[in-house]
């Protein structure tokens, strides 16, 4: 059976979570009679956010509010377009190897660690061939031209 985690909103203003079926009591002011149940949650989890969210202070949620949309839209500047060729050469460098060579595996790690998820490392290698920016030089294993 799994378990029901619920939030709890006191009449002093707080909000706090626990399981259902649990004791009851507020653990700002100590009170067990003025509560309201706000929502019920399947994970614990998912009510230590809420909890979190509920108890931020406007001012402070409107800080962190505005933080995430700043790290969202550098994020976004990291999803490289198709055409894109030339920010992705940088990654591919710093995917190569110190005897020159760039191998999938490695790309995949430098473009996870970047947050590029909208091109495959295979795809990338394959425009860079035909660009001439690349060659084979073993299997699975290139060179830079250039």
């Amino acid at each position: 059976m799994a378990s029901v985690w619920i939030m709890i909103k006191c009449d002093c203003g707080n909000h706090f979570g626990l399981k259902k079926g649990s004791h009851i009591s507020c653990p700002r002011c100590g009170g067990k009679n003025e509560y309201i149940i706000s929502k019920t949650f399947s994970s614990p989890n998912e009510l230590h956010s809420a909890v979190s969210s509920a108890n931020t202070p406007d001012d402070i949620d409107k800080i962190i509010k505005s933080k995430l949309k700043d790290l969202e839209k550098r994020r976004m500047r990291k999803d490289f377009q198709d055409g894109d060729i030339s920010k992705l050469q940088v990654l591919m460098k710093i995917a190569t190897d110190k005897n020159g060579i760039l191998t999938i595996p490695n790309l995949i790690s430098v473009l996870e660690n970047n947050s590029v998820t909208n091109i495959d490392a295979e795809k990338l290698i394959q425009i860079s061939e035909l660009e001439g920016y690349i060659i084979r030089s073993d299997t699975n294993q290139w060179s830079w031209l250039q």
